[in-house]
Protein backbone atom coordinates (compact mmCIF):
# COMPACT_ATOMS: atom_id res chain seq x y z
CA UNK A 1 0.00 0.00 0.00
CA UNK A 2 1.24 3.58 -0.65
CA UNK A 3 1.71 5.52 2.74
CA UNK A 4 2.58 8.67 1.27
CA UNK A 5 -0.57 10.39 1.58
CA UNK A 6 0.11 12.25 4.90
CA UNK A 7 3.23 13.59 3.45
CA UNK A 8 1.30 15.37 0.58
CA UNK A 9 -1.97 16.59 3.13
CA UNK A 10 1.05 17.91 5.27
CA UNK A 11 2.75 20.00 2.72
CA UNK A 12 -0.62 21.22 1.24
CA UNK A 13 -1.06 22.35 5.44
CA UNK A 14 2.12 24.04 5.48
CA UNK A 15 1.28 26.39 2.57
CA UNK A 16 -2.80 26.68 3.30
CA UNK A 17 -3.26 26.77 7.28
CA UNK A 18 -5.02 29.98 8.54
CA UNK A 19 -3.72 30.75 11.81
CA UNK A 20 -2.93 34.52 12.36
CA UNK A 21 -0.21 36.63 10.93
CA UNK A 22 2.69 38.90 12.58
CA UNK A 23 0.40 41.30 13.36
CA UNK A 24 -1.39 39.18 16.27
CA UNK A 25 1.39 39.30 18.40
CA UNK A 26 1.74 41.42 21.61
CA UNK A 27 4.20 44.08 20.59
CA UNK A 28 4.83 45.25 23.97
CA UNK A 29 5.23 48.94 25.08
CA UNK A 30 6.71 51.18 22.22
CA UNK A 31 9.67 52.99 22.42
CA UNK A 32 8.49 56.30 21.55
CA UNK A 33 11.88 57.50 21.71
CA UNK A 34 13.21 55.16 19.02
CA UNK A 35 10.31 53.42 16.60
CA UNK A 36 12.65 52.94 13.89
CA UNK A 37 15.57 51.02 15.61
CA UNK A 38 12.30 48.84 16.96
CA UNK A 39 10.47 48.39 13.29
CA UNK A 40 14.05 47.10 12.36
CA UNK A 41 14.70 44.65 14.57
CA UNK A 42 11.52 43.12 14.40
CA UNK A 43 11.76 43.36 10.64
CA UNK A 44 15.20 41.50 10.71
CA UNK A 45 13.88 38.61 12.98
CA UNK A 46 10.70 38.19 10.86
CA UNK A 47 13.22 37.66 7.68
CA UNK A 48 14.93 34.93 9.52
CA UNK A 49 12.37 33.43 10.53
CA UNK A 50 10.61 33.07 6.77
CA UNK A 51 14.34 32.16 5.62
CA UNK A 52 14.58 29.58 8.22
CA UNK A 53 10.51 28.17 7.44
CA UNK A 54 11.41 28.71 3.58
CA UNK A 55 14.22 26.71 3.72
CA UNK A 56 12.85 24.16 6.05
CA UNK A 57 10.06 23.46 3.33
CA UNK A 58 12.35 22.91 0.56
CA UNK A 59 13.89 20.47 2.57
CA UNK A 60 10.60 18.88 3.18
CA UNK A 61 9.28 18.73 -0.04
CA UNK A 62 12.87 17.50 -1.64
CA UNK A 63 12.77 14.92 0.77
CA UNK A 64 9.02 13.77 -0.10
CA UNK A 65 9.99 13.96 -3.61
CA UNK A 66 13.24 11.95 -2.99
CA UNK A 67 10.79 9.26 -1.26
CA UNK A 68 8.30 9.32 -4.31
CA UNK A 69 11.06 8.63 -6.45
CA UNK A 70 12.56 5.51 -4.85
CA UNK A 71 9.81 4.10 -4.18
CA UNK A 72 8.09 4.40 -7.62
CA UNK A 73 11.47 3.04 -9.46
CA UNK A 74 11.42 -0.20 -6.76
CA UNK A 75 7.70 -0.84 -7.62
CA UNK A 76 8.10 -0.16 -10.87
CA UNK A 77 10.83 -2.35 -10.78
CA UNK A 78 9.62 -5.00 -8.86
CA UNK A 79 6.48 -5.40 -11.10
CA UNK A 80 8.75 -6.04 -14.29
CA UNK A 81 10.44 -8.66 -12.48
CA UNK A 82 7.79 -10.28 -10.63
CA UNK A 83 5.87 -10.39 -13.54
CA UNK A 84 9.20 -12.32 -15.55
CA UNK A 85 9.76 -14.73 -11.99
CA UNK A 86 5.98 -15.17 -12.41
CA UNK A 87 5.70 -15.65 -16.32
CA UNK A 88 8.99 -18.19 -16.31
CA UNK A 89 7.82 -20.18 -13.13
CA UNK A 90 4.34 -20.29 -15.42
CA UNK A 91 6.84 -21.85 -18.27
CA UNK A 92 8.34 -24.22 -15.68
CA UNK A 93 5.12 -25.71 -14.60
CA UNK A 94 4.37 -26.36 -18.39
CA UNK A 95 7.50 -27.84 -19.07
CA UNK A 96 7.46 -30.20 -15.70
CA UNK A 97 4.04 -31.20 -16.56
CA UNK A 98 5.62 -31.82 -20.50
CA UNK A 99 8.44 -33.93 -18.89
CA UNK A 100 6.12 -36.00 -16.97
CA UNK A 101 3.12 -36.55 -20.19
CA UNK A 102 6.45 -38.04 -22.31
CA UNK A 103 8.13 -39.93 -19.38
CA UNK A 104 4.77 -41.98 -19.18
CA UNK A 105 4.07 -42.04 -22.03
CA UNK A 106 7.55 -42.92 -23.18
CA UNK A 107 7.31 -46.17 -20.09
CA UNK A 108 4.10 -47.77 -22.05
CA UNK A 109 6.10 -47.34 -25.92
CA UNK A 110 8.72 -49.49 -24.24
CA UNK A 111 6.35 -51.90 -22.23
CA UNK A 112 4.37 -52.16 -25.73
CA UNK A 113 7.45 -52.90 -27.37
CA UNK A 114 8.27 -55.44 -24.94
CA UNK A 115 5.17 -57.14 -25.08
CA UNK A 116 5.30 -56.86 -28.89
CA UNK A 117 8.24 -58.46 -29.17
CA UNK A 118 7.53 -61.00 -26.71
CA UNK A 119 4.48 -61.84 -29.33
CA UNK A 120 7.02 -61.93 -32.01
CA UNK A 121 8.96 -64.17 -30.23
CA UNK A 122 6.17 -66.50 -29.32
CA UNK A 123 4.81 -66.33 -33.28
CA UNK A 124 8.17 -66.86 -34.72
CA UNK A 125 8.80 -70.47 -32.14
CA UNK A 126 5.03 -71.49 -33.34
CA UNK A 127 6.25 -70.83 -36.97
CA UNK A 128 9.17 -73.22 -36.31
CA UNK A 129 7.43 -75.68 -34.69
CA UNK A 130 4.44 -76.01 -37.18
CA UNK A 131 7.57 -76.08 -40.06
CA UNK A 132 8.62 -79.28 -38.30
CA UNK A 133 5.02 -80.63 -38.05
CA UNK A 134 4.13 -79.70 -41.19
CA UNK A 135 8.09 -81.72 -42.58
CA UNK A 136 6.57 -84.53 -40.51
CA UNK A 137 3.42 -84.81 -42.35
CA UNK A 138 4.38 -84.49 -45.45
CA UNK A 139 7.21 -87.24 -45.74
CA UNK A 140 4.49 -89.27 -43.94
CA UNK A 141 2.16 -88.64 -46.65
CA UNK A 142 4.86 -89.36 -48.84
CA UNK A 143 5.60 -92.44 -47.75
CA UNK A 144 1.67 -94.11 -47.84
CA UNK A 145 1.75 -92.83 -51.59
CA UNK A 146 4.77 -94.00 -52.14
CA UNK A 147 3.41 -97.32 -50.68
CA UNK A 148 -0.29 -97.28 -51.80
CA UNK A 149 1.74 -96.93 -55.52
CA UNK A 150 3.60 -99.77 -54.85
CA UNK A 151 0.31 -102.16 -53.61
CA UNK A 152 -1.40 -101.01 -56.83
CA UNK A 153 0.78 -102.51 -59.09
CA UNK A 154 -1.39 -106.05 -57.82
CA UNK A 155 -4.65 -105.94 -58.90
CA UNK A 156 -8.12 -106.68 -56.42
CA UNK A 157 -8.73 -109.87 -58.63
CA UNK A 158 -5.13 -111.22 -57.96
CA UNK A 159 -5.17 -110.41 -54.27
CA UNK A 160 -9.08 -112.36 -54.37
CA UNK A 161 -7.64 -114.67 -56.41
CA UNK A 162 -4.69 -115.40 -54.49
CA UNK A 163 -6.45 -115.05 -50.84
CA UNK A 164 -6.79 -118.74 -48.56
CA UNK A 165 -10.42 -117.33 -47.89
CA UNK A 166 -12.85 -114.54 -48.84
CA UNK A 167 -12.76 -113.15 -45.35
CA UNK A 168 -8.74 -112.94 -46.35
CA UNK A 169 -9.29 -110.98 -49.64
CA UNK A 170 -11.87 -108.98 -47.69
CA UNK A 171 -9.40 -107.77 -45.13
CA UNK A 172 -6.81 -107.04 -47.30
CA UNK A 173 -9.07 -104.70 -49.79
CA UNK A 174 -10.33 -102.92 -46.56
CA UNK A 175 -6.76 -102.49 -45.52
CA UNK A 176 -6.06 -100.80 -48.68
CA UNK A 177 -9.13 -98.78 -48.62
CA UNK A 178 -8.37 -97.59 -45.04
CA UNK A 179 -4.96 -96.23 -45.95
CA UNK A 180 -6.51 -94.07 -48.59
CA UNK A 181 -8.42 -92.54 -45.96
CA UNK A 182 -5.92 -91.83 -43.80
CA UNK A 183 -3.60 -90.17 -46.57
CA UNK A 184 -6.47 -88.07 -47.31
CA UNK A 185 -6.74 -87.07 -43.55
CA UNK A 186 -2.92 -86.10 -43.54
CA UNK A 187 -3.37 -84.17 -46.78
CA UNK A 188 -5.74 -81.79 -45.20
CA UNK A 189 -4.22 -81.34 -41.98
CA UNK A 190 -1.29 -80.88 -44.44
CA UNK A 191 -2.96 -77.76 -46.03
CA UNK A 192 -4.83 -77.21 -42.67
CA UNK A 193 -0.71 -76.28 -41.51
CA UNK A 194 0.42 -74.61 -44.60
CA UNK A 195 -2.28 -72.09 -44.17
CA UNK A 196 -2.09 -71.28 -40.75
CA UNK A 197 2.26 -70.80 -41.57
CA UNK A 198 0.75 -68.40 -44.17
CA UNK A 199 -1.06 -66.39 -41.75
CA UNK A 200 1.50 -66.40 -38.89
CA UNK A 201 4.28 -65.69 -41.35
CA UNK A 202 1.78 -62.56 -42.55
CA UNK A 203 1.50 -61.34 -38.94
CA UNK A 204 5.08 -62.05 -38.19
CA UNK A 205 5.97 -59.71 -40.82
CA UNK A 206 3.66 -56.94 -40.16
CA UNK A 207 4.46 -57.11 -36.70
CA UNK A 208 8.01 -56.78 -37.15
CA UNK A 209 7.15 -54.11 -39.23
CA UNK A 210 4.82 -52.53 -36.32
CA UNK A 211 8.14 -52.98 -33.77
CA UNK A 212 11.23 -51.47 -35.81
CA UNK A 213 7.97 -47.94 -35.87
CA UNK A 214 7.28 -48.06 -32.52
CA UNK A 215 11.37 -48.21 -31.65
CA UNK A 216 11.74 -45.48 -34.25
CA UNK A 217 8.96 -43.68 -32.68
CA UNK A 218 10.51 -44.52 -28.76
CA UNK A 219 13.48 -42.70 -30.38
CA UNK A 220 11.22 -39.34 -30.98
CA UNK A 221 9.98 -39.46 -27.69
CA UNK A 222 13.61 -39.98 -25.69
CA UNK A 223 14.54 -36.76 -27.99
CA UNK A 224 11.62 -34.84 -26.97
CA UNK A 225 12.05 -36.08 -23.53
CA UNK A 226 15.71 -34.71 -23.47
CA UNK A 227 15.06 -31.53 -25.17
CA UNK A 228 12.38 -30.94 -22.37
CA UNK A 229 14.64 -31.66 -19.51
CA UNK A 230 17.43 -28.97 -21.20
CA UNK A 231 14.44 -26.37 -21.09
CA UNK A 232 14.13 -27.56 -17.57
CA UNK A 233 17.47 -26.99 -16.30
CA UNK A 234 18.12 -23.40 -18.03
CA UNK A 235 14.42 -22.41 -17.29
CA UNK A 236 15.31 -23.14 -13.42
CA UNK A 237 18.39 -21.78 -13.67
CA UNK A 238 16.61 -18.75 -15.62
CA UNK A 239 14.05 -18.74 -12.04
CA UNK A 240 16.67 -18.87 -9.95
CA UNK A 241 18.21 -15.93 -11.08
CA UNK A 242 14.84 -13.80 -11.54
CA UNK A 243 13.69 -14.83 -7.62
CA UNK A 244 17.61 -13.30 -6.52
CA UNK A 245 16.47 -10.32 -8.35
CA UNK A 246 13.02 -10.01 -7.18
CA UNK A 247 14.37 -10.81 -3.35
CA UNK A 248 16.48 -7.58 -4.17
CA UNK A 249 13.45 -5.23 -5.75
CA UNK A 250 10.99 -6.19 -2.63
CA UNK A 251 13.70 -5.13 -0.38
CA UNK A 252 14.16 -2.06 -1.88
CA UNK A 253 10.71 -1.49 -2.42
CA UNK A 254 10.03 -2.45 1.27
CA UNK A 255 13.18 -0.24 2.62
CA UNK A 256 11.43 2.76 0.45
CA UNK A 257 7.80 1.71 2.41
CA UNK A 258 9.54 1.44 5.69
CA UNK A 259 11.11 5.18 4.59
CA UNK A 260 7.86 6.97 4.55
CA UNK A 261 6.92 6.25 7.80
CA UNK A 262 10.14 7.59 9.33
CA UNK A 263 9.38 10.48 7.13
CA UNK A 264 5.74 10.90 8.95
CA UNK A 265 7.81 11.60 12.22
CA UNK A 266 9.76 14.47 10.12
CA UNK A 267 6.24 15.64 8.76
CA UNK A 268 4.97 16.05 11.73
CA UNK A 269 7.53 17.62 13.45
CA UNK A 270 7.63 20.51 10.60
CA UNK A 271 4.11 20.49 10.90
CA UNK A 272 4.57 21.84 15.09
CA UNK A 273 7.22 24.10 14.09
CA UNK A 274 4.97 25.52 11.61
CA UNK A 275 2.52 26.19 14.04
CA UNK A 276 4.86 27.88 16.35
CA UNK A 277 6.03 30.02 13.35
CA UNK A 278 2.71 31.09 12.30
CA UNK A 279 2.72 34.59 12.46
CA UNK A 280 4.72 34.52 9.52
CA UNK A 281 2.28 32.27 7.18
CA UNK A 282 1.03 35.44 5.65
CA UNK A 283 3.98 36.75 4.25
CA UNK A 284 5.05 33.27 3.23
CA UNK A 285 1.30 33.22 1.52
CA UNK A 286 2.17 36.47 -0.20
CA UNK A 287 5.97 35.43 -1.45
CA UNK A 288 4.41 32.36 -2.50
CA UNK A 289 1.92 34.31 -4.94
CA UNK A 290 4.91 36.32 -6.13
CA UNK A 291 6.65 33.58 -7.85
CA UNK A 292 3.89 33.06 -9.97
CA UNK A 293 6.70 32.12 -12.89
CA UNK A 294 7.78 29.01 -10.43
CA UNK A 295 4.43 28.01 -10.31
CA UNK A 296 3.31 28.27 -14.01
CA UNK A 297 6.10 26.20 -14.45
CA UNK A 298 5.16 23.49 -11.88
CA UNK A 299 1.84 23.78 -13.58
CA UNK A 300 3.03 22.82 -16.60
CA UNK A 301 5.04 19.85 -15.07
CA UNK A 302 1.77 18.83 -13.41
CA UNK A 303 0.11 18.92 -16.67
CA UNK A 304 2.75 16.87 -18.61
CA UNK A 305 2.61 14.28 -15.45
CA UNK A 306 -1.09 14.38 -15.42
CA UNK A 307 -0.69 13.53 -19.51
CA UNK A 308 1.62 10.70 -18.79
CA UNK A 309 -0.54 9.23 -16.03
CA UNK A 310 -3.44 9.02 -18.32
CA UNK A 311 -1.34 7.29 -21.46
CA UNK A 312 -0.37 4.72 -18.50
CA UNK A 313 -3.99 4.51 -17.05
CA UNK A 314 -5.14 3.49 -20.83
CA UNK A 315 -2.54 1.11 -20.84
CA UNK A 316 -3.48 -0.11 -17.65
CA UNK A 317 -6.87 -0.52 -18.49
CA UNK A 318 -6.44 -2.55 -21.28
CA UNK A 319 -4.56 -4.82 -18.89
CA UNK A 320 -7.02 -4.53 -16.41
CA UNK A 321 -10.32 -5.86 -18.89
CA UNK A 322 -8.29 -8.82 -19.19
CA UNK A 323 -9.58 -11.95 -18.23
CA UNK A 324 -6.96 -15.12 -17.01
CA UNK A 325 -7.67 -18.90 -18.13
CA UNK A 326 -9.50 -19.16 -14.42
CA UNK A 327 -11.87 -16.06 -15.31
CA UNK A 328 -10.54 -13.63 -12.99
CA UNK A 329 -9.61 -9.58 -14.40
CA UNK A 330 -8.36 -6.89 -11.91
CA UNK A 331 -10.07 -5.47 -9.63
CA UNK A 332 -9.35 -1.38 -10.53
CA UNK A 333 -9.44 -0.23 -14.25
CA UNK A 334 -6.66 1.38 -13.86
CA UNK A 335 -4.11 1.05 -11.42
CA UNK A 336 -0.50 0.72 -9.94
CA UNK A 337 1.11 -1.89 -7.40
CA UNK A 338 2.03 -0.48 -3.99
CA UNK A 339 3.13 -3.36 -2.04
CA UNK A 340 3.56 -7.33 -3.85
CA UNK A 341 2.36 -10.24 -1.80
CA UNK A 342 4.43 -12.03 0.48
CA UNK A 343 7.20 -12.48 3.53
CA UNK A 344 8.24 -8.80 4.28
CA UNK A 345 10.13 -6.47 6.09
CA UNK A 346 7.63 -3.83 6.26
CA UNK A 347 7.09 -2.87 9.99
CA UNK A 348 3.56 -3.34 10.17
CA UNK A 349 2.63 -6.28 8.31
CA UNK A 350 1.40 -9.35 11.00
CA UNK A 351 2.90 -12.60 11.33
CA UNK A 352 1.58 -15.79 8.97
CA UNK A 353 2.72 -19.08 8.24
CA UNK A 354 2.81 -20.08 4.37
CA UNK A 355 3.62 -23.42 2.87
CA UNK A 356 4.37 -24.82 6.28
CA UNK A 357 7.08 -21.59 6.63
CA UNK A 358 6.36 -19.00 10.10
CA UNK A 359 7.19 -15.51 8.84
CA UNK A 360 7.43 -12.57 11.14
CA UNK A 361 6.04 -9.81 8.54
CA UNK A 362 3.45 -11.51 5.76
CA UNK A 363 1.80 -9.41 3.27
CA UNK A 364 -1.56 -11.84 2.41
CA UNK A 365 -2.41 -9.56 -0.47
CA UNK A 366 -1.56 -7.32 -3.35
CA UNK A 367 -1.79 -3.29 -2.64
CA UNK A 368 -2.99 -1.35 -5.45
CA UNK A 369 -3.45 2.64 -5.91
CA UNK A 370 -5.98 4.19 -8.15
CA UNK A 371 -6.48 7.01 -6.01
CA UNK A 372 -9.38 7.86 -3.42
CA UNK A 373 -12.74 7.03 -4.92
CA UNK A 374 -11.63 4.55 -7.72
CA UNK A 375 -14.31 2.00 -8.80
CA UNK A 376 -13.72 -1.53 -7.37
CA UNK A 377 -14.46 -4.24 -9.53
CA UNK A 378 -15.78 -7.70 -8.90
CA UNK A 379 -12.82 -9.79 -9.80
CA UNK A 380 -15.24 -12.63 -11.03
CA UNK A 381 -18.56 -13.78 -10.79
CA UNK A 382 -19.85 -14.87 -7.33
CA UNK A 383 -21.99 -14.22 -4.46
CA UNK A 384 -21.07 -11.55 -2.07
CA UNK A 385 -20.90 -13.18 1.50
CA UNK A 386 -19.78 -10.40 3.58
CA UNK A 387 -19.74 -6.23 3.27
CA UNK A 388 -19.29 -3.26 4.85
CA UNK A 389 -17.34 -3.68 8.60
CA UNK A 390 -16.86 -7.75 8.76
CA UNK A 391 -14.22 -7.61 11.06
CA UNK A 392 -15.72 -4.86 13.35
CA UNK A 393 -14.31 -4.52 16.14
CA UNK A 394 -11.08 -6.04 15.84
CA UNK A 395 -10.69 -4.38 12.63
CA UNK A 396 -12.48 -0.75 11.57
CA UNK A 397 -11.95 -1.05 7.99
CA UNK A 398 -14.79 -1.24 5.57
CA UNK A 399 -14.81 -4.17 2.88
CA UNK A 400 -16.30 -7.47 0.75
CA UNK A 401 -15.71 -10.55 0.38
CA UNK A 402 -17.05 -12.63 -2.61
CA UNK A 403 -17.45 -16.38 -3.11
CA UNK A 404 -16.88 -17.76 -6.32
CA UNK A 405 -17.23 -21.21 -5.89
CA UNK A 406 -14.62 -24.37 -5.30
CA UNK A 407 -13.32 -22.90 -2.34
CA UNK A 408 -12.23 -19.32 -3.39
CA UNK A 409 -13.24 -16.19 -2.30
CA UNK A 410 -11.50 -13.06 -3.26
CA UNK A 411 -11.44 -9.98 -0.41
CA UNK A 412 -11.80 -6.18 -1.09
CA UNK A 413 -10.59 -4.04 1.56
CA UNK A 414 -10.30 -0.41 2.96
CA UNK A 415 -12.65 0.41 0.68
CA UNK A 416 -15.27 3.99 1.64
CA UNK A 417 -18.46 3.12 3.92
CA UNK A 418 -20.30 3.69 1.35
CA UNK A 419 -22.09 -0.16 0.73
CA UNK A 420 -22.59 -0.92 -2.78
CA UNK A 421 -23.59 -4.76 -2.27
CA UNK A 422 -25.19 -6.72 0.12
CA UNK A 423 -24.48 -10.72 1.64
CA UNK A 424 -26.41 -12.68 -0.89
CA UNK A 425 -26.15 -10.72 -3.50
CA UNK A 426 -25.01 -12.39 -6.94
CA UNK A 427 -22.33 -10.24 -8.99
CA UNK A 428 -20.91 -10.23 -12.07
CA UNK A 429 -17.55 -9.53 -13.31
CA UNK A 430 -16.39 -6.32 -13.73
CA UNK A 431 -19.17 -4.90 -11.40
CA UNK A 432 -18.94 -2.16 -9.10
CA UNK A 433 -18.61 -3.51 -5.42
CA UNK A 434 -17.19 -0.36 -3.55
CA UNK A 435 -14.83 2.62 -4.20
CA UNK A 436 -11.27 2.48 -3.14
CA UNK A 437 -10.61 5.12 0.51
CA UNK A 438 -8.45 4.95 3.29
CA UNK A 439 -10.65 2.92 6.18
CA UNK A 440 -9.11 1.08 8.55
CA UNK A 441 -5.57 0.02 9.33
CA UNK A 442 -4.17 2.24 6.29
CA UNK A 443 -2.47 5.73 5.72
CA UNK A 444 -3.38 6.23 2.43
CA UNK A 445 -6.03 5.63 -0.70
CA UNK A 446 -5.52 2.26 -1.81
CA UNK A 447 -7.35 -1.46 -2.00
CA UNK A 448 -5.86 -4.26 -0.32
CA UNK A 449 -6.65 -7.09 -2.81
CA UNK A 450 -6.65 -10.67 -1.69
CA UNK A 451 -7.29 -14.17 -2.73
CA UNK A 452 -8.07 -16.87 -0.37
CA UNK A 453 -7.90 -20.75 -1.83
CA UNK A 454 -9.34 -23.08 1.03
CA UNK A 455 -8.20 -21.07 3.48
CA UNK A 456 -4.90 -20.40 2.46
CA UNK A 457 -3.83 -16.70 1.11
CA UNK A 458 -2.29 -17.12 -2.14
CA UNK A 459 -0.49 -14.85 -4.18
CA UNK A 460 -3.15 -13.43 -6.43
CA UNK A 461 -1.10 -12.70 -9.72
CA UNK A 462 -1.50 -16.54 -9.90
CA UNK A 463 -5.08 -15.71 -10.59
CA UNK A 464 -5.09 -12.65 -12.25
CA UNK A 465 -4.50 -12.09 -16.06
Amino acid sequence: MRRRSLLAVTLIALLTAGTSIVTTTDRGPVLAADPITEAKARQAELQSTLAAQKQQLADLESAAHELDAALDVATAELADVTAEYDHVAGLLVQVRDQIAVIVDRLAQLHADIDALDAQLTAVAADIELQNGELAERQALLQDHVRSAYEQSQTSLLEIILSADSFDEASAQVGYLMTISEQDEQLADDIRAIQDELRIKRHSLAEGRQELRTARRAAQVEQANLEARQADLTEMEARLAELKTAADQKRAEQEAALNATLGAKADVQAAYEANARAAQAQEQLVQQLIAQEAERQRQIEEARQREAERRAQEQLQQQKAQATSASGFRWPEAATRITQEWGPTSFGLEPPYTYGGTYYSHFHAGLDMAGGCGTPVLAAKVGVVVASGQPLSPFDSGYGVVIDHGDGVQTWYWHISPQVVVYPGQAVLSGQVVGYEASTGFSTGCHLHFAVNDHGVWENPRNYLP
